[in-house]
């Protein structure tokens, strides 16, 4: 093979690897798109939050339609009437890859930016699983900032909050979800370690093992999935 077309196999090799980059960066929204999507397409500009059931519309959280009306004290209130997008598994826990840490959390020390921040500029992989719109539900935003990166448990201890009629629990060290969605809870941290590497400690995993089993995957279940797929092309494997 003479040098001419060695040169030609490697321009064309070339191009491939950028244009395989390109549409792969191409894919990943940024989380202002993925929220924009998740309310108007997936779920049409109307619902209920994830945890305790509130209507909600044009981002506005009805606490009159869950009886959490009078719950939240005033300097709460504002941010309980806002919607906001819930991430199933939070963000800080995919800052690590098979129990690795990844290379931009540890840069972003260096420039002290937020780690969560710096690695949605810097790391494709975590911008995606970050914007992914499997782990993203429309939450209360207060409750959303209560829970904030607490792990799942079966019982809320020390300092347990309780919503009213909202069949939720949040103590200091966890949070315990309704019971109807502790299996949609599991499928969705299933989904993040097959598809991003997300890991969990023994104790979480074999409490994502029992909810799934407690809490068949339903068909509402089924037509979310659905409908993520159809707007970012991928989802649970159902």
């Amino acid at each position: 093979m003479n040098r001419y077309i060695k040169n030609i196999i490697a321009i064309v090799i070339l191009s491939l690897i950028s244009t395989a980059t390109y549409a792969a960066t191409n894919k990943v929204v940024s989380f202002s798109t993925a929220k924009k999507k998740m309310y108007s397409k997936v779920f049409n500009n109307t619902g209920d939050t994830l945890y305790c059931g509130c209507n909600w519309s044009a981002r506005k959280t009805d606490l009159n339609s869950c009886g959490l009306q009078s719950f939240f004290p005033k300097k709460q209130r504002k941010r309980a009437l806002r919607t906001e997008a819930e991430h199933i598994i939070p963000a800080s826990w995919m800052l690590k890859v098979n129990n690795k840490t990844r290379q931009c959390a540890i840069d972003s020390k260096a420039v002290k930016d937020s780690a969560r921040k710096y690695c949605q500029k810097h790391d494709l992989d975590y911008k995606q699983a970050h914007n992914d719109l499997v782990n993203l539900y429309p939450a209360v935003g207060q409750v959303n900032a209560d829970r904030s990166n607490k792990p799942f448990v079966d019982v809320a201890k020390n300092k347990v909050k309780t919503y009213g009629k909202c069949d939720i629990e949040i103590g200091s060290r966890g949070i315990v979800p309704p019971s109807d969605k502790k299996g949609d809870i599991a499928r969705v941290a299933f989904y993040m370690t097959e598809a991003y590497g997300v890991t969990y400690s023994q104790r979480q995993l074999q409490l994502f093992k029992q909810w799934d089993r407690q809490d068949p995957i339903s068909a509402q279940e089924r037509a979310h999935n659905r409908r993520v797929v159809k707007v970012q092309g991928f989802g649970l494997k159902q």
